[in-house]
Formats: C-alpha cells, sequence, structure tokens
C-alpha cells in the first residue's frame, strides 16, 4: 500500500476570509486517502505564508526526506496547489526536488497525471493563480495604503508617543500616549540644542522610561510624523510627497528640521562625551592653548591615590590640574550671580529688550514671507525656462523639489513666529524663575550630577574656550549670563574683569615625588 505524508496549511488572512480550517482539510484528505487505499504517514499543520517555502514544519518536513532520499514516502498529499506554494518559481523548483526523490506531490480537488506532459500546462495554471492573487492581493493594499497616507492617516504601526486607537465607526487613528510623548519631546528639544550626542540622548531617555530599541529610535527622530506631517512615498510616475497629517502633532516643524540639521551635520556639533569621570566635568568643553586642539583628561596613579589632570595629546605638553581647574571654574560661576540691587537691573534690562523686539520680530516676519515669494518666484521662472526648452523636465523638478523643501522650513519657521506673535508670553515671569536660578547657580553646579554640570557649563559656554589657566576673555558666552556678567562688572572700581588668584604652571610636568612624573594617558 502506498504511503503519504497529509500537509494542511492555513494563513491567517486566509482562515478568517474564506474558512480554509485545518479541520475541514484533514477530514477531506483523511476521506480521500481512506477511497484510494492510500496509508497515511505524517499529518503536517502549518500555520504559514505560501510566499516562499521557508516554512517550519515543511522545512523538518524536507530534512526528513533529504535523510531517507523519499524511500518512505509516495506522495504528499494536500487540497489545493495553493496549500502547497504561491509561488511559481519556488513551486516548480520543490516539485522537481520532490519528484527527484520518487515523491508525488498530490492535490485531492485539482487532480494533474505530472507523467503527461499535456498536464503541465494545468500545472502551470495552478501554481500561477495563486500568486496573482497574492499579487493583486498586495497591490490593493499598496495602493489602498497610498491612498490613506494622502489623505493624512498614518498607516500601521504607531511611531514611540503614539498609540493606535480605533473609533467607534472602525476607523482607526493615532493619539499621543504619555508618558513616552513626553519622553520624545524631550528627545527632540535636547538633540535640537546640539549639547549630547544623540545616542547619549536615547539612553538618557531610556533611563527616563522611554521604550524604544537604537534602531527604532534612529529611524523615529527622522520621522516628520512627530510634526504632524505624513511621508508618501514614491511609486511609479508619482514623487514622494509629504501632506499634513489627521493626527496631533507632537512638535513644531522648526523644531523637526533643527533636529534634522544637528542630524545631517549643518550644524556643529559640540557634544560632550557620555562617560566621564566626576572629577573632570570641564573635559572636552576646553581648548588648548598651543595647539588649538580640545583639551581632554584622565588619572594617573601615585603612591595611593590617583590625581586627575586635564591635558592636551600627544606631543604637546599642556596639562592642569582637575581640582585646581574645578576650583577656578566654581569661581566663575560666582561672577554670575547677580550682585546686591542689581537682580532688578537685569529684569528690567531683560523685559526692556523683550519689549523692543517687537519691531525686530515684525522686520523678521516680513523678511521669511518675502524669502517665501522668492522661491514660489524661482519655480515659476523655472517652468518658463522648461516651456522654452532651455531646461529639460529632470532639471526643473529638481529645481521645484529643492524650492519647495526650502518653502516648507521657511512656512515652519513663520508658523512659530506667528504663534510667538499670537501668545502672550509672562516675561516677567520667566525673567524671575531665571533670576533665583542665577542666584543659586554655584550650588545647583554642585550639587548636579555629572549630567547636570555639563549641561550647565554648555548653557553658559555654547562654543568651546581656550583655556591658559583663565578662560579666555573673548570666548563666546550665552548673552544672559554675558549680561549679568557686564552688569556685575560695572560694580567693579577699577576691574572689569576678576582673576582668580590659583597659578596655572601649564606645561611643565612635575618632578618625582609624591605624585608621577610621567605624562598621564587617557582613561
Amino acid at each position: 500500500m502506498a504511503l503519504g505524508h497529509l500537509y494542511i496549511r492555513v494563513s491567517t488572512d486566509e482562515q478568517a476570509d474564506k474558512g480554509f480550517s485545518q479541520r475541514d482539510q484533514e477530514e477531506r484528505l483523511r476521506s480521500y486517502c481512506k477511497t484510494h487505499s492510500i496509508e497515511i504517514g505524517k499529518v503536517i499543520f502549518e500555520d504559514y505564508s505560501a510566499k516562499t517555502f521557508l516554512r517550519p514544519e515543511w522545512t523538518k518536513l524536507i530534512s526528513e526526506l533529504k535523510k531517507t532520499k523519499g524511500k518512505n514516502c509516495d506522495y504528499i498529499i494536500f487540497t489545493k496547489w495553493d496549500r502547497f506554494t504561491r509561488n511559481t518559481m519556488d513551486g516548480y523548483n520543490v516539485i522537481n526536488q520532490l519528484m527527484g526523490y520518487g515523491i508525488i506531490p498530490m492535490a485531492i480537488e485539482q487532480p494533474l497525471d505530472l507523467t503527461i506532459p499535456e498536464q503541465k500546462l494545468m500545472l502551470a495554471v495552478y501554481l500561477s493563480m495563486p500568486e496573482v492573487e497574492n499579487d493583486r492581493r498586495g497591490l490593493n493594499v499598496k495602493y489602498g495604503m497610498r491612498r490613506g497616507r494622502k489623505e493624512g492617516r498614518w498607516m500601521g504601526m504607531a511611531l514611540p508617543g503614539y498609540k493606535n486607537r480605533t473609533r467607534e465607526d472602525g476607523s482607526k487613528y493615532i493619539s499621543l500616549n504619555q508618558p513616552e510623548a513626553k519622553h520624545m519631546k524631550w528627545c527632540f528639544e535636547t538633540i535640537a540644542k546640539d549639547i549630547y550626542p544623540t545616542e547619549h540622548v536615547w539612553s538618557l531617555a531610556k533611563q527616563k522610561g522611554l521604550k524604544c530599541s537604537r534602531m527604532s529610535f534612529w529611524a523615529a527622530i527622522r520621522n516628520p510624523c512627530y510634526c504632524g506631517k505624513i511621508i508618501v512615498p514614491k511609486m511609479g510616475n508619482e514623487e514622494e510627497l509629504i501632506v499634513k497629517g489627521l493626527h496631533e502633532p507632537l512638535i513644531s516643524e522648526s523644531l523637526f528640521n533643527d533636529v534634522q540639521d544637528v542630524l545631517e551635520g549643518r550644524k556643529k556639533n559640540q557634544f560632550i562625551k557620555q562617560t566621564t569621570p566626576k572629577q573632570l566635568p570641564l573635559r572636552s568643553f576646553m581648548i588648548c592653548p598651543e595647539c588649538n586642539r580640545i583639551l581632554t583628561g584622565s588619572a594617573s596613579k601615585g603612591r595611593s591615590e590617583y590625581y586627575y589632570y586635564y591635558h592636551c595629546k600627544r606631543p604637546c605638553q599642556i596639562r592642569f590640574k582637575a581640582d585646581e581647574v574645578n576650583d577656578y571654574f566654581d569661581a566663575v560661576l560666582r561672577q554670575f550671580v547677580p550682585k546686591p540691587g542689581m537682580a532688578a537691573l537685569y529684569r528690567d534690562v531683560v523685559c526692556d529688550t523683550y519689549n523692543n523686539s517687537n519691531g525686530a520680530i515684525q522686520e523678521e516676519r516680513k523678511n521669511f514671507i518675502q524669502q517665501i515669494t522668492d522661491q514660489n518666484n524661482r519655480v515659476t521662472k523655472s517652468r518658463e525656462l522648461l516651456l522654452k526648452d532651455i531646461i529639460d523636465g529632470d532639471e526643473y523638478r529638481n529645481l521645484k523639489v529643492e524650492a519647495e523643501k526650502t518653502i516648507g522650513k521657511l512656512e515652519a519657521k513663520l508658523k512659530d513666529l506667528n504663534e510667538k506673535i499670537a501668545h502672550d508670553l509672562d516675561v516677567f515671569g520667566i525673567v524671575d524663575k531665571a533670576i533665583e536660578n542665577l542666584k543659586n547657580i554655584a550650588e545647583l553646579y554642585k550639587n548636579a550630577d555629572m549630567e547636570g554640570k555639563q549641561f550647565i557649563i554648555g548653557s553658559i559656554f555654547p562654543k568651546k574656550f581656550v583655556f591658559d589657566g583663565e578662560i579666555d576673555r573673548t570666548a563666546p558666552m550665552n548673552l544672559a549670563f554675558h549680561l549679568i556678567y557686564q552688569i556685575n562688572s560695572k560694580l567693579q572700581k577699577k576691574k572689569a574683569v576678576v582673576k582668580s588668584k590659583i597659578r596655572f604652571n601649564y606645561g611643565q610636568v612635575p618632578g618625582a615625588g609624591v605624585e608621577p612624573a610621567r605624562f598621564p594617558t587617557g582613561v
């Protein structure tokens, strides 16, 4: 008596849409074997797509048949050829493989005698029809998703910070999901400041509670969904589009553009090193006065303990004792504490400056509008050149895409500016809070962790500064701190700058003694 293995396959979609239940297939296959006197060997149940033969149960079956060379099997029986495969080319290859072992694949509802050449025409039909059906279904899904994106709907799994939801009428949408949305917004705001590396921002966000893998995070921060936009990918002759989404944006478009500038390197990076010993908070902020390279820091082992230094890299010999530099910076911070009675003056200056800036904001608004008009005129002129055959279609499309991208960024900035004008900002409250923080800046710095200390340093000095025992007076400084420094300096009778009494013998290597004479290496 011939021996046959029963192969029963369903996929989730087919089971739901067409009722191809495993139980029903098994009953029909067992009935067929009984009628045709075929002994049943194994019954293989598969819940996997037939687009490929890389299916778990099928792989096990083929592995066993290879070992026995098909000696213990005469047939592999299934109900229809679409249960066997939905890929024509793979189907032919596997059929030839089975026939090589002397095993005949058999569909009981679409019977074929593969020894008759003419029957191969029907085999081609049976194998190709499921693949055509799959391709048509996939194309319909693709067109439907594209139409949904054009309408501004998010298609697929929601990004971190959003959640997939369903309305009462069955329509699907995404909405903000707290607290992940708050964490993602913090990530965008922090990356835009360009103080920490993006990897470090992701690590800090995970500590705050963000649940997102590294690869997903990198993909997410480049997706304009967060600023209320939906990408419609290029398809056929249709170019890629970016349309306004129906969901609530998490961040402004201008903030999203700022983040993309940081990621693409259009902003000069002022990264803080991620792993920094607590004794070296100023590492990577200072520039060597001799060779203009960034000063690093490390520890040297003495006889009983480690000694920390800020130093340059070889062959440069510049180095400073870390504890003396840190004490000096503490003294610098105290220079930014408003003198008694000067807090009110600082408050008045900032508020007056803000009130006087309304005219500048209006001027900036006019400038943005003019730039948008210029870009639109550029597109119009390019169209005229295209009609006159001065440029070809590809050149026109490139010019149009570039102009539309610039217009999008300008419109985002204009929108933010209009919102600033529309909303009455509580400047007095913000300044009062800032003054309280400035009064306690030294204590805030002293009690902060490494991340907090480096954030304070980066806030005061947005760019790296030359250090030769003192901070260079021309070092770029945050305008708010610079204003406090100027107001405090006016109180000095003779000196405009308060110098530290600490002296640094940079460039000199100490002799042997308690501390080692060797040059420290990086940690």
